[in-house]
């Protein structure tokens, strides 16, 4: 993954940190991902509090596309929903060409969780929004975000948003700025009626958490 340079030289300051105080050795204990989620959440955080505004700036859009690289390794679908073992996880975006951008050129070269390929679709209508296993619906389609997440139920989609009200319209994983910092909140109970398991790893850094753990 291609990381701004600035977000690249923070992530291995963190990682510098952490093994230091010896807290990187801890983490080796539980694994990779563990490592990965905690560096990177980290990193995006810091250089968020970087920034004066809470408009989306290109950083922006690179910490969010980072987010959703990553969410598949901290989701597990129902079954049936992949046809065989090397089936493309699709990630569609919907309404932000500059999230889409930076998306693509994250995924560059390949990426894949468990042998199945990262790809991007670009959403341009509601017909496609189902085609997809993650679905990014962003804030310049607010006004019919409740509608384009209520197609989605049944299917199986986890919904990703950016606005104050995602959860509340039925969303599953929000990314919102909190005192400059880029935070995550997930509606757990949506995700179990849509037959989704979000990792206990991936709850434990979010802000907010709506609903209990099975």
């Amino acid at each position: 993954m291609n990381f701004h340079p600035q977000l690249q030289l923070v992530a291995r300051r963190i990682g510098g940190g952490l093994a230091r105080t010896g807290m990187w050795s801890r983490l080796a204990r539980v694994g990779r991902m563990t490592q990965l989620l905690v560096c990177l959440v980290a990193a995006l955080t810091w250089c968020s509090t970087l920034k004066g505004t809470e408009t989306d700036t290109p950083m922006d859009f690179q910490v969010k596309a980072a987010f959703l690289v990553n969410f598949p390794k901290f989701v597990d679908w129902k079954p049936g929903t992949f046809a065989d073992t090397n089936t493309p996880i699709v990630v569609g975006i919907y309404g932000d060409d500059n999230m889409a951008g930076e998306f693509e050129r994250m995924i560059e070269g390949g990426r894949a969780v468990e042998g199945r390929p990262i790809v991007l679709q670009r959403i341009t209508s509601e017909q496609q929004i189902t085609n997809c296993q993650v679905l990014f619906i962003a804030r310049s389609e607010r006004h019919r975000t409740k509608a384009v997440i209520e197609k989605t139920k049944g299917t199986g989609v986890l919904t990703v948003g950016e606005t104050e009200a995602f959860l509340e319209e039925g969303g599953i994983i929000n990314m919102v700025p909190r005192d400059r910092k880029i935070r995550l909140q997930v509606n757990l109970s949506v995700a179990r009626d849509a037959q989704l398991n979000i990792s206990a790893r991936l709850l434990k850094v979010a802000d907010v958490v709506k609903g209990k753990p099975d």
